[in-house]
């Protein structure tokens, strides 16, 4: 079925429920109340412009004006449907009528115009910034429920990025509070309101009763809290005191294997797990060393001894569920082969009879950040290299890969179903993610890998660019600016009566407005 008849029959569908807040209300929420516990909150403010995981936090409080379902396929939210598409860059959306924010507010296209200059502007620091700034030539509000964006170029992730990076604030609450919006107060359309919080240590939520789904949430409340060690989240959770956990150590898994109370479900291949390598450093801006540690490493043996085998090994720069996976040809050049690596530093001048190369790599502080570390040192120091691990903040080493101030970097990545996240964020000179600085001032050069992730993101139709993907893969492939490990897995535990909780195909995607508790 094509993703606008699949569209149009979702869209159809949620028009006929929500004529019906009844038969809604008897589906979706057999029981109502309770407040679902759970854990991982990272998040400096409670504000849409914000990225941490889990993701789906910061869709309790704000909607956008298009869904992501847990299939990542786009539904409308705030919009009554997808947007009319007037030519390649305008899109014009009509909004859904007698929706509130939190505050007593009116939604409305303003409200929207509002939120995408707030993100344009730069007024609050946002890592969407970037992208909105560089597509946005104008936002409308044709009327008070028609919204026109007309964009300086194609954008082909466009519906993408608005359903996943513009959440709708309440213009009213951010102009009264300021500096300290997010903070002291929230307010989006959402289906559970701003309650208390501190940053980086607690979130609580209670529920919108006015949310324009009827019937939703389920739920009376939702709280989350950081608590670092995994082992602690486990036994929290086995105590009941948590409901759901979305991050746990793999070699804990056994504890809750056997347990009859909880249900762990698995999505697969989510998260990318990469080095990058800074190409401006001297060392490094060699390909010769970059292909040696890329010989060096073994990513099988991460899966196997750290992720208790929930993962699988690269095979595209693109993971197995994305439209755009397609196998590489050849894939030898990012597999172990010491001997190789051990050639190649020879001929750049390191080893026996010429110099020591020592590197540093950056990591989490996490159990498994220091488990991969240790593996990751073992393997390089068996073709030579000396690698000193230094074990920081998760915010310190981002810092760092975006100033340029490091040399190499474990970095989980977390990218969506378009062709922009995994292509040109990567490896062109404008990528955003481009932390290795790859085809950017004073890194390593490729034009060619720069003209074709370039091509790649002119569209989301991946098999008008099958050719250009392939041709990418075996550039990067052999130019390394990433050492490539491998696609971790990612789990939720939670109680058995929790339900209908669906663990999202990308890590923290899941959706609560239709989550009960069955107890």
């Amino acid at each position: 079925m094509k993703l606008t008849a699949k569209i149009t029959m979702v869209a159809a569908l949620a028009a006929f429920l929500n004529s019906s807040g009844a038969a809604l209300a008897d589906d979706v929420c057999p029981k109502r109340g309770g407040i679902l516990k759970t854990v991982d909150m990272h998040y400096k403010l409670v504000d849409p412009t914000q990225r941490a995981n889990p993701i789906y936090f910061m869709r309790l409080v704000y909607d956008s004006l298009l869904d992501i379902d847990a299939d990542l396929e786009l539904t409308p939210g705030l919009a009554t449907g997808m947007p009319e598409k007037v030519n390649d860059t305008t899109f014009i959306f009509k909004l859904r009528a007698g929706v509130k924010f939190h505050d007593g507010t009116d939604f409305d296209a303003a409200a929207v115009k509002f939120n995408v200059e707030r993100l344009i502007s730069g007024s609050v620091k946002s890592p969407y910034t970037g992208t909105w700034k560089k597509f946005t030539k104008a936002v409308t509000a044709i009327d008070s429920h028609t919204v026109k964006f007309e964009l300086n170029e194609v954008w082909p992730s466009f519906l993408w990025g608005v359903a996943s990076s513009l959440g709708i604030a309440s213009p009213t609450a951010v102009a009264k509070l300021g500096k300290k919006y997010g903070i002291d107060g929230a307010s989006g359309t959402g289906p559970f309101m701003f309650d208390k919080f501190q940053s980086k240590k607690m979130l609580g939520l209670k529920r919108n009763p006015n949310y324009y789904l009827k019937g939703q949430p389920c739920l009376d409340g939702f709280e989350a809290r950081t608590i670092k060690s995994g082992s602690v989240r486990i036994l929290a959770l086995k105590k009941g005191e948590l409901n759901v956990i979305n991050t746990f150590p793999e070699s804990q898994f056994p504890q809750l294997a056997g347990d009859k109370n909880i249900i762990v479900d698995e999505g697969k291949a989510s998260t990318l797990t990469l080095l990058p390598v800074n190409t401006r450093h001297p060392i490094l801006k060699d390909k010769r060393v970059r292909q040696a540690i890329q010989y060096a490493v073994n990513g099988q043996e991460l899966i196997d001894n750290v992720y208790s085998r929930a993962g699988v090994m690269i095979e595209s720069i693109f993971p197995p569920w994305h439209p755009g996976f397609t196998k590489a040809g050849d894939l030898s050049p990012i597999r172990q082969n010491v001997q190789k690596a051990k050639a190649l530093l020879a001929e750049a001048g390191y080893g026996p009879g010429g110099k020591k190369l020592v590197l540093e790599l950056e990591t989490g502080s996490g159990g498994a950040h220091v488990q991969r570390g240790v593996l990751l040192q073992a393997q390089l120091k068996a073709v030579g290299v000396q690698l000193n691990v230094k074990n920081i903040s998760g915010g310190q080493m981002f810092s760092n890969m975006r100033s340029g101030n490091y040399q190499m970097a474990l970095w989980q990545m977390l990218g969506g179903p378009n062709m922009k996240d995994y292509a040109w964020d990567l490896y062109s000179s404008g990528g955003g993610n481009n932390v290795t600085y790859y085809n950017k001032k004073g890194g390593a050069q490729n034009t060619r890998a720069n003209e074709l992730a370039n091509e790649i993101v002119k569209t989301e139709d991946p098999s008008m660019v099958k050719a250009q993907i392939n041709e990418l893969q075996k550039i990067v492939f052999d130019d390394v600016p990433y050492i490539y490990l491998n696609y971790r897995n990612h789990r939720t535990a939670r109680q058995s009566y929790i339900k209908n909780f669906k663990t999202g195909k990308l890590k923290g995607r899941e959706d609560l407005r239709r989550v009960w508790i069955d107890k």
